[in-house]
């Protein structure tokens, strides 16, 4: 007999909390650890620094804020990752979805808008490394191109 919500532990001891098939909830679902839904949920779901998965049985209608989101059941609603987005084989996701990275797996189903963001970790080597414009040497001898067009380099002599 399956428990409405049970707490399983990985081999490195993280917890994670399982809401199974016959549970279904309504409202906004926020917490401090990861998550795996098998049931289905209607609202908002917030876990901020947290994973969430979407198991194959798992239905979900609502807005997804998580650090990694991964979805084998269905999903309909926005999601926003920090990291990951990651439709495996047989899941499907219906809205827009707003992360770092995206995997979506063949057999998948998506449908809606994608904006990549760079991570946290991405920013900060953006911001802390000095950018130099790309050096051109335009003493190279030109190309024809097809048609008696002429590169770029060539015209600015």
């Amino acid at each position: 007999m399956e428990t409405w919500l049970e707490r399983k532990s990985t081999p490195a001891e993280k917890e994670v909390i399982n809401v199974g098939k016959s549970v279904s909830i309504k409202g906004d679902l926020t917490g401090d650890e990861d998550l795996t839904i098998d049931g289905q949920v209607e609202g908002r779901i917030e876990l901020q620094d947290h994973d969430l998965v979407i198991g194959s049985h798992g239905k979900v209608n609502a807005q997804i804020n998580a650090r990694n989101v991964i979805v084998m059941g269905r999903v309909v609603g926005k999601i926003y990752a920090a990291d990951l987005v990651e439709i495996k084989k047989l899941g499907s996701v219906v809205g827009d979805i707003k992360s770092s990275r995206i995997s979506i797996a063949e057999s998948a189903y998506f449908k809606g808008s994608v904006e990549l963001q760079p991570s946290a970790d991405t920013r900060e080597r953006l911001h802390s490394s000095v950018l130099e414009p790309a050096k051109v040497n335009t003493k190279q001898p030109a190309l024809a191109q097809p048609g008696g067009n002429l590169d770029l380099a060539t015209k600015l002599k």
